[in-house]
């Protein structure tokens, strides 16, 4: 049987630059290249397996923690991990890859912790069954070393008491850990949420006064199960894509696509790149808020439009082009931009430094790339625009609509593990 690549085009494009270089080389020249070659790629594997060592590793000693205090060096050996592959690498999708696989077997742990936490206080045993959900990067599988995601505690049954106090001592680990964004949270309920499945219901359904309906739809788009039993959290997940598919008509999804497309982008009507006018950080570009967040949303509102489960933006991108609702040509610019805009995020992060870029810093190739990256995103706008203002109002959905399902594919063997799961994947 043929030997299957992860990616056949770079063999192949590698193939054919070896022949046009060797093909006007003598047997001898050749020979010095191609070991020479071999060489290399034997120091690319080397790099490749100890790099799965030392993840598998730490995230079986994450799995094995058996105090609290073991967690923050644990924490701090994952972040170096993972920054230094990020340097020899460079790939947005691979560290994306370690902090979702990280994050997710640190979040089970804190679990684990609580539980036990409440056994010794003689609370006992969970008395239902729950399950955690997350939105936010992690829900998109876009988890990198920063904050921000906003977490879900569904339990069966009305077991408030225990849950309440459970949730509290999640609560606390995470902010011990440091691990919980204190940007903009005025309060824990906008950290962790928690209820019983009905109050799920309500909370999803849009029931009783909503102050945000739009940061709502938002957050149930990108909400998938992290931990915990796999039938409610399927049956929770499973709730939040019902309420979206009858929210997409109404007046909900039409505000939040004025407010999606209309996010500003850091460029300027004659091309030139717009910075921060005022504040310490003056003359400089948020990342974030003027670049990635704008193109993030929009492949969120228009994977929301045609009903696909939640993913990353790539394989959100992905699928679209597959669909033929993205150009391909656009589609590709859309994802080289998330890929450069996403990496000097991560290079910030790396550095510890906030994600601001100043253009003035920036040489002329640099400052053409942001700017192209930043046309890419304002032109998904307005062509997003032209794709929902082009279309009717859709017919109620019917038995064997097009659902794809992302999860088998996302959690298939990285190629770092020799094919095998990760701890923190499991289950």
């Amino acid at each position: 049987m043929e030997k299957q690549f992860a990616d056949p085009e770079l063999v192949s494009s590698a193939k054919k630059e070896l022949f046009e270089r060797t093909r006007l080389l003598s047997p001898h020249d050749t020979l010095a290249s191609v070991q020479d070659l071999k060489k290399w790629v034997t120091e690319e594997l080397s790099f490749e397996h100890a790099a799965s060592a030392s993840f598998g590793r730490v995230l079986n000693d994450l799995g094995h923690a058996e105090y609290l205090d073991q967690l923050p060096p644990l924490l701090n050996k994952f972040d170096r991990l993972a920054s230094a592959y990020y340097v020899r690498r460079g790939s947005v999708t691979a560290f994306h890859g370690f902090c979702n696989a990280w994050r997710e077997g640190l979040l089970k742990r804190v679990l684990l912790f609580a539980e036990e936490g409440l056994e010794v206080s003689d609370h006992g045993h969970p008395p239902a069954p729950y399950a955690l959900l997350a939105s936010g990067c992690l829900g998109r599988r876009e988890q990198t070393m920063e904050e921000g995601d906003a977490f879900y505690l569904v339990w069966s049954g009305a077991e408030r008491k225990y849950f309440e106090d459970f949730s509290y001592r999640v609560l606390a680990i995470l902010d011990q850990l440091g691990v919980i964004s204190k940007d903009g949270l005025g309060s824990a309920a906008h950290v962790l949420w928690r209820g019983s499945f009905e109050e799920w219901e309500r909370f999803a359904g849009f029931h009783g006064d909503v102050e945000f309906p739009t940061r709502r739809l938002e957050q149930l788009s990108d909400l998938r199960m992290i931990a915990g039993d796999e039938t409610l959290g399927r049956d929770a997940v499973l709730k939040a894509a019902t309420v979206l598919e009858r929210y997409r008509e109404g007046r909900e999804y039409e505000t939040l696509s004025e407010e999606t497309l209309s996010m500003p982008v850091a460029l300027g009507v004659l091309g030139g790149l717009l910075t921060e006018m005022n504040g310490p950080h003056r003359g400089s570009i948020n990342l974030t808020r003027s670049a990635i967040y704008p193109l993030v949303s929009a492949v969120r509102l228009l994977a929301l439009q045609e009903g696909l489960d939640a993913a990353s933006t790539l394989d959100r991108l992905t699928v679209l082009k597959e669909m033929e609702v993205l150009h391909s040509v656009l589609a590709e610019r859309v994802e080289a931009a998330y890929h450069m805009l996403a990496g000097i995020k991560v290079k910030k992060e790396i550095a510890l430094e906030p994600a601001y870029v100043t253009p003035g810093a920036l040489t002329a190739r640099e400052q053409h790339e942001l700017k192209g990256a930043l046309e890419a995103v304002r032109q998904l706008q307005r062509q997003i625009r032209r794709i929902l203002s082009s279309r009717k109002r859709r017919p109620v959905p019917v038995p064997g609509a097009l659902h794809i399902d992302f999860g088998r594919r996302l959690l298939a063997p990285s190629p770092l593990t020799n094919g095998e799961v990760l701890p923190a994947e499991k289950g």
